[in-house]
């Protein structure tokens, strides 16, 4: 099972976001922070990537920000898209470096297991010659 590379702040209000927009009922207004956001979810590579819900002129939108960009949208599904596109951009160099030091780890299994077989050929010649040896000297 391959891990989230995303962490979700508040489960409830990923799945709010996700499905419908937010209502007075829903009580968001506390979870505000002094910016004005909410972070819903942020990357696990440590890249400074996040999806907030922010309070805006206009009411309430999605802002997606790496390291020093902010893009604001007023849906969830474009803003939703950024984020995992910038998600793919940040765990590139990553799943690069697993897929090469998997194919690393492979070589070496197959250099091993050919030095091993080479080996074991090597040993069963000197058991055969030793046997030619035997029997040379058994004939004598």
């Amino acid at each position: 099972m391959q891990k989230n590379k995303y962490r979700i702040h508040s489960n409830a209000l990923f799945e709010i976001a996700q499905s419908r927009a937010f209502t007075e009922k829903d009580a968001i207004e506390e979870r505000f922070d002094e910016e004005g956001k909410i972070k819903l979810v942020s990357d696990r590579a440590g890249a400074d990537l996040t999806l907030s819900l922010v309070k805006t002129e206009d009411g309430l939108a999605y802002v997606v920000k790496w390291d020093d960009s902010e893009e604001v949208y007023k849906g969830w599904n474009m803003a939703w898209e950024e984020f995992t596109w910038c998600l793919g951009v940040v765990n590139k160099p990553i799943e690069e470096a697993a897929k090469k030091a998997a194919e690393e780890a492979a070589a070496r299994r197959a250099e091993e297991a050919a030095l091993a077989a080479a080996s074991e050929v090597t040993l069963e010649e000197n058991d055969f010659e030793a046997e030619e040896v035997a029997a040379e000297n058994l004939e004598k």
